[in-house]
């Protein structure tokens, strides 16, 4: 699917602060604000002459898609996030243990998708520490976005979204600008996942990671460029990136590449 038209409107009965923020996050997402239509999201949709809604409420957020209401929840994400505040450490969690964060750490996310692994490097990272998230589907950066807004912790002010191609981003950035670069791209078989999921197939990039981003990932890269794939996916080999031994026989396996200003200074 591409891009999809949507506007912003609010929940049942909203209150003024709730229509108030609802407005600004149109602005920000630079999409029209409509006001909820008593025939309902499919009505308001209708009025608006678009195709979707991002629907805001003071605690929640959702998209509105062809019938469809997805509330965003960080689902798996929170419990890993909670997972390393209790002090678990990274060995639990193979997207930690790959991605070797540090306190302080910027981290740029560019295939952010619900954000799950985004707001886990932020608690890695902590109050120093920064991420940046990439997503090319707009609807689905501002639900990512306006999500994590309203979640309740503070690691999740540690993520800022933008709706943007990765590879035209990555060419445009500077060299070093980010200490690790990290990829999730689509898995072409998919795995059984929960409802939001089915939301982030219809409306992310299937597109299959090329070599050449890659290599602009890792002049953006300080230290190291990871990406993950599913088991028995032969991408990663095939991207030129050592496969993690703890994760060879995993369902999800993950591949990294030095930075090349590491690469560099190594005499790589």
């Amino acid at each position: 699917m591409g891009a999809v038209r949507f506007c912003v409107t609010t929940g049942e009965d909203p209150r003024a602060d709730e229509r108030a923020s609802a407005r600004e996050a149109a602005q920000r997402h630079r999409v029209p604000f409509v006001e909820r239509a008593r025939g309902g999201l499919a009505a308001t949709v209708l009025a608006a002459r678009v195709e979707a809604a991002l629907v805001l409420g003071r605690e929640h957020a959702s998209a509105f898609l062809e019938g469809e209401l997805y509330r965003y929840s960080a689902g798996m994400g929170e419990l890993r996030r909670r997972r390393l505040e209790r002090g678990e450490g990274c060995s639990r969690d193979l997207f930690l243990e790959a991605a070797g964060l540090r306190p302080g750490d910027r981290v740029l996310d560019a295939t952010l998708g619900l954000g799950m692994d985004a707001l886990v490097a932020a608690e890695a990272v902590g109050e120093g520490g920064a991420i940046l998230g990439v997503e090319r589907s707009p609807l689905l950066a501002a639900l990512v976005a306006e999500g994590l807004a309203r979640h309740p912790v503070r690691a999740a002010r540690r993520v800022r979204v933008v709706a943007a191609d990765a590879a035209a981003l990555l060419a445009d950035l500077p060299e070093a600008s980010f200490d690790v670069v990290v990829f999730d791209p689509m898995f072409r078989s998919p795995l059984p996942a929960g409802r939001l999921f089915e939301l982030v197939r219809r409306l992310g990039d299937g597109r299959p990671l090329e070599a050449e981003t890659v290599f602009r990932a890792r002049r953006v890269a300080r230290r190291s460029v990871v990406v993950k794939a599913a088991a028995p996916d032969r991408s990663l080999e095939a991207l030129g990136l050592e496969l993690l031994p703890g994760s060879r026989w995993q369902a999800r396996r993950f591949g990294r590449a030095a930075g090349l200003a590491s690469s560099r200074k190594a005499g790589l």
